[in-house]
């Protein structure tokens, strides 16, 4: 249903990406000639905040993923935090939150948790294979104050911000795919999102978090924005009924776009702290660490939405970008080498390049990208 509207190619950087529904006002009224005389269309009126009678019970089971994921990202962090010092047991993986998640996914989580659990329990520190494999020996272990796995991935990070995408889109994805008689059913895209209904900016959780880095505050401009107001208008089509389905539906993809942009709009902040961080580090172990801490969430933003239909961005696109972070899916990870090899910079730089081409981002966005909140 939704994502079948054709847009400007994502190819032609010098043209407006926007989805078509961004820039036609649904407010416009819409005159049927007929034998019969003429039919105006009733105009949708739009509210200018979001309303909701009864958000908490509407969201119960989205409260649960959401509460999950943050339980398990503390016990990751906790992990690390008790890496070498105390004995580590193997974290569970929460159901409800797997039940949403990809199963792809869900099966690389299993993985790395285990792995995870391996690096905080071995008796010493990361150890950098330099441009050779590590040994079979190595688990991985502390940089600076960052746990990492014997290739110098900070899997906390895949697991918290690739679900963001293989679980908590995915699961957006889901509601948008299913019944919308109903206008609570936004609520769950609000909550999933990591949103409140009153789109607080200092409330803001997962994904939501990241949509506000990328937004402009003071001009009320960017992809936090765009969500807030798609998902204002989906209520408000809803709510009006059947004449307002396709104002509804084009809304839903403006929503799903708006996330999914911000995601990798992140992709692209976090090869850029990658890169300057690295360069600036030193033989200092605190700001290697640092540096693959932020190189990790740029892997796991963007692995997080491989295996995902409704998006722009293909699963080929992603694997580029993976590639060139030397973190291909089903292989081992070569992260380490970013630490030994300066001229692997470039690979960040290409990536920018390559995502701002798929999503027509301009010069100024990507500027304003490398920052977080740039009011």
């Amino acid at each position: 249903m939704l994502l079948s509207r054709i847009r400007v190619s994502k190819k032609a950087s010098n043209e407006s990406t926007e989805p078509i529904s961004t820039v036609v006002a649904v407010s416009i009224l819409v005159i049927i000639s007929s034998c019969s005389g003429e039919f105006i269309q009733p105009r949708l009126e739009i509210p200018s905040s979001y309303l909701s009678a009864n958000y908490d019970t509407n969201v119960a089971f989205e409260k649960i993923v959401m509460n999950e994921l943050e339980s398990l990202t503390i016990a990751l962090n906790t992990a690390e935090e008790n890496a070498h010092s105390t004995e580590v047991e193997l974290i569970d993986y929460p159901s409800t939150l797997a039940s949403v998640t990809l199963p792809s996914y869900q099966a690389l989580v299993a993985v790395w948790i285990d792995e995870l659990t391996k690096a905080a329990n071995d008796e010493d520190g990361f150890e950098n294979p330099g441009m050779s494999s590590p040994l079979d020996e190595e688990e991985g272990g502390i940089l600076g104050t960052r746990l990492l796995d014997e290739y110098g991935l900070e899997l906390e990070q895949c697991i918290q911000k690739g679900s963001f995408g293989a679980a908590l889109y995915n699961h957006a994805t889901t509601v948008v795919k299913g019944d919308l008689s109903d206008e609570a059913t936004i609520d769950k895209l609000v909550e999933i999102h990591g949103l409140d209904p009153s789109f607080d900016l200092t409330a803001t959780s997962a994904a939501a978090t990241y949509s506000r880095r990328r937004s402009n505050q003071t001009t009320e401009t960017g992809t936090f924005y765009d969500i807030k107001n798609a998902l204002i208008r989906a209520k408000a089509a809803i709510k009006a009924g059947e004449t307002f389905h396709k104002e509804r539906d084009l809304a839903l993809e403006d929503f799903l776009f708006a996330w999914e942009k911000s995601n990798f709009a992140t992709v692209i902040h976090y090869c850029n702290a990658t890169k300057i961080q690295l360069q600036q580090a030193g033989d200092n172990a605190e700001a290697l660490g640092n540096a693959m801490h932020a190189y990790a969430e740029a892997v796991g933003f963007a692995q997080g939405f491989k295996g995902i239909s409704q998006k722009l961005i293909s699963d080929t696109e992603i694997d580029r970008v993976l590639e060139l972070l030397l973190a291909p899916v089903g292989q081992a990870p070569q992260s380490f080498k970013f630490l030994n090899d300066a001229t692997l910079l470039s690979n960040l730089t290409q990536i920018v390049v390559e995502l701002q081409a798929i999503y027509g981002f301009t010069d100024e966005e990507i500027i304003s990208f490398y920052v977080n909140d740039p009011s």
